[in-house]
């Protein structure tokens, strides 16, 4: 019911934001998905002469004068949006490059069966929550049918393939440990004998995380 009333009150705002925005204003609207990426938007704006001005709502509506003519207005809005399509694209490329390479960092620490269809899916399990946490609870509702989906598989079999994955590297922990020729990094913790699906998911999950906050930002000019 809340969440009925927020929406209705939403579409009103909206409406009545229509109502005062002039018949001749135009524009587009930004969606993005943190603030370090508005603020990049809002230099970009002002290097092209653009300044923005925030209404009522919380809007930030960007200036243009069209003394010169509607069509100059036009061509200024379209290059700016072209400029600022491009840039989020570079933006967004670097930073899923950044990922995939935090994400082989730190699997390629273990001595993981990389032919298993588990790894495959643990990789892209490593991708998601690098970009959305919050997969990580619960597991089973949220990431699970989400890698499911993708794989056309059930929530279960995807839960099977990581389990085997981590069974695997657990038998090949423990039998280099016997060959006395003990591994450079082991996630087998002293006292277990198996690799719990979900907490270990959690653990490289904050591994890939780490390693990116060393990674140095890229760079936006």
């Amino acid at each position: 019911m809340r969440s009925d009333q927020s929406i209705q009150s939403d579409m009103k705002s909206e409406q009545m934001e229509d109502l005062r925005r002039p018949k001749d204003e135009f524009g587009f609207y930004l969606v993005a998905s943190n603030r370090e990426l508005l603020n990049h938007v809002e230099k970009l704006m002002n290097r092209q002469g653009l300044f923005g001005v925030m209404d009522s709502s919380g809007r930030v509506h960007y200036l243009i004068d069209a003394r010169k003519g509607s069509p100059y207005a036009a061509r200024k809005i379209l290059t700016t949006a072209e400029h600022l399509i491009r840039e989020q694209s570079r933006l967004e490329i670097g930073h899923l490059a950044q990922v995939y390479r935090a994400i082989d960092s730190v699997l390629e620490r273990y001595a993981f069966n990389v032919h298993l269809r588990g790894y495959r899916l643990l990789q892209e399990m490593m991708r998601l929550i690098a970009e959305d946490v919050s997969l990580l609870n619960p597991i089973s509702k949220r990431l699970y049918p989400l890698i499911a989906e993708r794989y056309k598989m059930t929530p279960y079999q995807v839960e099977r393939n990581v389990r085997y994955l981590f069974d695997d590297l657990a038998r090949r922990e423990k039998q280099a440990i016997r060959d006395k020729k003990p591994l450079p990094f082991q996630l087998l913790q002293p006292m277990d004998e198996r690799l719990p699906v979900a907490r270990t998911i959690s653990r490289l999950a904050e591994m890939v995380d780490d390693h990116l906050t060393r990674i140095p930002a890229p760079d936006k000019h």
